[in-house]
């Protein structure tokens, strides 16, 4: 009775607390699917899967007593949406900090589409993820690591090739990207760094062409400073559409743009115990978006080059608690208030500044059945401040529901 009691006080203390909410996008491109998620502006074209925003591994995490605890566990795709630093690492954690890998041998599956594997090959260890990137598009990524580093690769393809009155046309749908990933442990922390490339709309290689494409890069660095866990990074992005005519002449995408992000996460482990544990975070970024001039053909007017600068705080909660004997729950809530301050509508004599919070705190309750050698993780999310039981409402039951078999 006192651990059902215990359960419904944590429940409810997480449900009513209070945090900032949302920015708005500075960006004029439509928002895709994220990931990785080391870029801040809300509505930008992000670079697709795998998409975990929070990359802090279970081995340089302060947010429980010294040695081994039942929090330590490698963890499914429900664990941890809100990305608060000092968490365990979750399994497509795996694919953005590859050296992460070295040691791992299970088997994850999750019911929205996700399967991953890890296994010994030799003295070191390769994964195998076959994972959803693009809103609907298929993606695969391999990944090897050694004692030393590792190095992962994700690739999902979707092009067409046809040749029309002897005119060769490459077609290259929406989705279609490239990444690649490298990190390396430094003592408690681990340096990572990434690079992709994504077609987020329809793009045509034939006489005239039309590419409309995000390159994006990360260097980071997480770990752990005194009592904080950490993840500080530094994000360049280069995103638009470029057309080129059949007699040479080359135009620009009126949404082209140039950013850069700097960010620190940071999370605290306010409460902790060998049955339980809340971390409390914040994901802070300062981002700076450029907006191309362009002369559009025909001798319209030029449009105005113009820029501005965003600055996210998200705050967040993570909270764990060992029910039973082999039950785990989790929950996590999270807002953002966005602060964006400059000149985006392409006339450089005005300028404003906005501070958005975000409609309401999004939450999500999970649990984990554990066992030796495999365990079973569900979880159900809503928007507390609309409606605090909106996992519940019969339409989304469980939002995500996976399973780990470990070797």
């Amino acid at each position: 009775m006192n651990k059902i009691l215990l359960s419904c006080f944590f429940a409810a203390g997480v449900c009513f607390a209070q945090e900032l909410s949302e920015i708005i996008s500075p960006t004029p491109i439509e928002a895709t699917e994220a990931s990785p998620e080391r870029f801040s502006w809300e509505t930008s074209t992000p670079v697709p899967a795998p998409t975990p925003q929070r990359m802090v591994p279970a081995s340089s995490s302060s947010s429980a007593p010294e040695g081994p605890t039942i929090f330590d566990t490698l963890r499914g795709h429900a664990y941890n949406p809100f990305g608060t630093a000092g968490a365990a690492t979750a399994v497509e954690d795996l694919a953005i900090t590859p050296s992460d890998i070295y040691g791992k041998k299970f088997f994850y599956g999750d019911a929205q589409g996700i399967g991953y594997t890890a296994f010994g090959l030799g003295e070191n260890s390769v994964m195998l993820g076959l994972d959803n990137s693009y809103p609907n598009l298929a993606a695969l990524i391999l990944g090897f690591a050694t004692p030393s580093f590792g190095v992962a690769l994700n690739y999902s393809v979707s092009k067409n090739f046809s040749e029309v009155a002897s005119t060769s046309i490459r077609t290259t749908n929406a989705g279609d990207n490239i990444g690649v990933y490298f990190s390396m442990p430094l003592g408690q922390s681990i340096l990572y760094a990434n690079a992709s490339w994504l077609t987020y709309a329809t793009s045509v290689n034939a006489n005239a062409s039309e590419d409309y494409s995000t390159i994006q890069s990360n260097l980071g660095l997480l770990g752990r400073l005194g009592s904080l866990d950490y993840d500080a990074y530094f994000n360049a992005i280069r995103s638009g559409g470029t057309r080129t005519a059949s007699n040479g002449d080359k135009s620009v995408d009126q949404n082209t743009f140039t950013g850069a992000v700097v960010a620190f996460n940071v999370g605290y482990p306010a409460l902790r115990s060998e049955k339980a544990r809340v971390i409390i975070g914040s994901n802070n970024s300062v981002s700076m978006i450029l907006i191309d001039e362009i002369s559009p053909p025909g001798g319209a007017a030029k449009l105005k080059s113009d820029n501005a600068i965003g600055v996210v705080i998200s705050p967040n909660i993570l909270a764990e608690v060992s029910l039973f004997d082999n039950w785990l729950a989790f929950m996590g809530a999270s807002h953002k208030l966005s602060l964006l301050s400059g000149d985006l509508d392409r006339n450089t004599q005005s300028s404003s500044m906005t501070i958005t919070h975000s409609d309401g705190t999004d939450a999500v309750a999970g649990v984990r059945y554990q066992k030796t050698n495999w365990a079973l993780e569900a979880q159900v999310s809503g928007n507390m401040f609309n409606n605090p039981f909106g996992g519940f409402n019969g339409q989304n039951m469980f939002t995500s529901f996976g399973g780990f078999i470990y070797f």
